[in-house]
């Protein structure tokens, strides 16, 4: 009887995970690829890009936002380098001799106490007048209508913070490995409803493509206000978000791609660096690491061992817990072979998903060692806790 117990327990937990990723998804909103719509003339739009040794990303970037639909005379598009020691610089010098909208500038030395995106990103907003400010990672294909479709929609809607959820781009074996599974868990704690709704306090936004009002922008103190956060995104959206200032979060696939990273060092330090910040905490981040140890390993094995004692015992009731597991399973299994046709990679990557959660697992785990240890990495940094010095290694 305990096994049927456990096994019918089993069932009901991936109904309901389930079956919160279904309501998740219907309330999921896709801009719509439109371009600027009004006939009232544009505002003026300064596109900011904070790039740190992105040589292997910046030229497509470039690509799309010198292609954008925008009015030319409205649109300024500023490069940010921050300490680049790569190719970065003089790929971006050569698409800036084609295109004057273009400016490269340079960041100035990291002082005490910044994080190196959020130093980027402020400098770079005060050396621009513009009606809106849009921040765009170096590592994102911007596609033609995205600035008009953005600009035009947060006009409509009285947005004042835009953010953008883009294609996420998934390349490498460990990419298509553990991303999705990770994608998977996050939507269970992140409701984009009561981040949408002004009337509810949750906030987040993804760095990707954040488009924001000037005059929101001043009015919380930019970038300076959360100069030595991990997560300055979420920490940006969370002075935005009031009664009188709109944030609006929603997905942008026909609009924006991306590839967040290229191989599992710069996977594994770049999900370490953020993951406890997205899931708000130490705490929660070992939750969910024991949470994806009990998924991977519960998924296998509890369907064998049900049937192991189904064959050996030959009851109806242990037959019923066999099946009632491996309903669970199976039912688990395909979410993440939809997930895999999904992110347009091959289906057979949803076998996998046992692997992806146990790496990310240990995801989590690296995660909250290197904040106990105020050892947070990423390019060529590491970075203490808030409010004490940054030291380059």
């Amino acid at each position: 009887m305990s096994m049927l117990v456990l096994d019918l327990m089993w069932m009901g937990l991936i109904a309901w995970l389930i079956a919160r990723a279904v309501v998740q998804y219907k309330s999921y909103e896709m801009a719509r690829s439109t371009g600027w719509t009004s006939a009232n003339p544009p505002p003026t739009v300064a596109v900011i890009v904070p790039a740190r040794n992105e040589e292997l990303n910046i030229a497509r970037c470039l690509a799309g936002l010198v292609h954008q639909d925008y009015p030319q005379e409205k649109l300024r598009i500023i490069i940010i380098d921050d300490g680049s020691t790569d190719q970065t610089t003089a790929i971006v010098r050569r698409i800036a001799r084609l295109d004057p909208r273009i400016e490269l500038i340079s960041s100035p030395p990291l002082p005490a106490g910044w994080k190196g995106k959020p130093h980027a990103c402020w400098h770079a907003s005060k050396a621009c007048d513009a009606d809106w400010l849009c921040f765009i990672d170096a590592d994102t294909q911007p596609l033609p209508r995205l600035i008009g479709s953005a600009v035009q929609l947060s006009i409509d809607r009285h947005v004042a913070m835009l953010s953008l959820e883009p294609f996420q781009e998934l390349g490498s074996f460990c990419e298509r490995l553990i991303l999705p599974a990770g994608f998977f868990l996050l939507a269970f704690s992140q409701d984009l409803r009561r981040v949408n709704d002004p009337a509810q306090p949750d906030a987040l936004a993804n760095g990707q493509f954040i488009l924001i009002s000037r005059e929101a922008y001043d009015a919380v103190g930019g970038h300076q206000a959360v100069h030595d956060e991990i997560c300055e995104d979420t920490a940006l959206a969370r002075r935005v978000k009031s009664p009188k200032r709109k944030l609006l979060v929603i997905g942008a696939e026909p609009l924006i791609h991306t590839r967040m990273y290229r191989g599992f060092s710069s996977l594994w330090e770049g999900v370490s660096k953020n993951l406890t910040e997205m899931v708000h905490g130490n705490g929660n981040a070992i939750f969910f690491g024991f949470t994806a140890i009990f998924l991977s390993l519960a998924a296998i094995l509890l369907p064998v061992w049900s049937w192991h004692i189904a064959l050996t015992q030959s009851t109806p009731a242990h037959y019923f817990a066999a099946v009632a597991s491996s309903i669970g399973s199976l039912a688990l299994l395909g979410v993440h072979i939809g997930s895999a046709v999904y992110f347009r990679i091959p289906f057979w990557f949803g076998f996998l998903f046992p692997l992806g959660y146990l790496i990310g697992s240990a995801l989590c785990f690296n995660s909250v060692t290197r904040r106990m240890r105020g050892q947070v990495a990423w390019k060529g940094r590491i970075y203490a806790p808030p409010a004490t010095q940054l030291r380059t290694p």
